[in-house]
């Protein structure tokens, strides 16, 4: 089974430099290793979605410039449908700068431009496209309100990744099937502080009050899973880190795409917690994309590492 799945969300372009120490204000300091990347969190994950397989397509809005040009030529060459991407004529196509010092600490300014002018009218044109998906994914990159529209427009799969994350009441996700926060997002979207981690159980069970399951994604820990009565860990391969930037669109893309394809929910998100894996144990020559896994990439990782896999879990006390 293929699977059918449409990203609602971003296209970024990301401009990166790097720099012996940061700046200070007012300063100029000469840098090295400049590139123009592919980025947003909507457009990675359709890119992850795409390489294992999935028919992919993506709502997105890019500026009519140069950088927009460039979004549309790598979603055709990475097979991601872009049928129902609007060309801006106002805003530019959205971009982050960053500046990258020594121990991969940077300074990052984004502006999310056409992105947060895709619309509830821009969705409504693609619901022939979002009524025959088996799943609807979408980011925050984009205005709330059009991410929810799209995820509450057809009978698929729905699933919200709340990143960045704004405070959310958790009425407003119903009708939502799937939310996929971090750990810090979680805590965020119910207004406490990164430092409560202790409260991140609590606060997902009452978010899976209105959504059939929260899935908070715990790094090198894998993920958790709560809904349906149940609370689950699902154990994520034990690699050697090099670079997790990327991973949590890894795992939503590859998330859809197993979903897409029919899998059990606890085994596409072991699977998912396989490509985050995956992406982060890649030393990142180049472009963070270019380190997404593709299909077979993918199934030789599982397999490799089927030993370090499972999950656990118990029935949560009802209230």
């Amino acid at each position: 089974m293929r699977g059918k799945i449409t990203v609602v969300g971003s296209y970024n372009t990301g401009f990166l430099v790097y720099v012996d120490r940061l700046p200070v204000e007012g300063e100029t300091l000469p840098g090295y290793g400049f590139r123009i990347e592919h980025g947003g969190k909507g457009s990675n994950q359709a890119i992850q979605a795409a390489r294992l397989g999935c028919d992919t397509a993506i709502i997105a809005r890019v500026g009519s410039d140069m950088f927009g040009d460039r979004a549309v030529g790598k979603w055709a060459a990475e097979n991601v449908g872009g049928g129902y991407v609007v060309r801006d004529a106002e805003k530019p196509t959205g971009a982050g700068l960053v500046i990258v010092g020594p121990q991969g600490r940077n300074i990052i300014v984004v502006d999310l431009g056409a992105n947060m002018r895709l619309s509830k009218n821009d969705v409504e044109k693609a619901f022939p496209r979002l009524s025959n998906s088996d799943v609807v994914l979408a980011q925050l990159e984009i205005p709330l309100e059009t991410a929810l529209h799209a995820l509450r427009g057809s009978e698929a799969v729905s699933i919200l990744n709340p990143a960045p994350a704004p405070m959310i009441n958790p009425s407003q996700l119903e009708g939502v099937k799937i939310i996929t926060p971090n750990e810090v997002e979680i805590l965020t979207m119910a207004g406490y502080k990164p430092s409560q981690s202790s409260e991140i159980v609590r606060v997902a069970e009452r978010y899976a009050r209105y959504v059939e399951h929260v899935i908070v994604t715990l790094g090198e820990r894998g993920a958790l899973v709560v809904g349906g009565g149940r609370r689950i860990h699902v154990k994520t391969p034990q690699i050697r880190a090099v670079d997790s930037t990327g991973a949590g669109d890894a795992f939503n893309g590859a998330l859809a795409a197993f979903l897409a394809r029919g899998y059990d929910l606890l085994d596409a998100v072991e699977m998912a917690c396989c490509a985050g894996a995956f992406l982060a144990a890649r030393v990142k020559r180049g472009e963070l994309v270019e380190a997404l896994a593709r299909a077979g990439e993918l199934e030789k990782f599982i397999a490799e590492q089927s030993h370090t896999l499972g999950h656990v879990g118990e029935r949560t006390p009802s209230r």
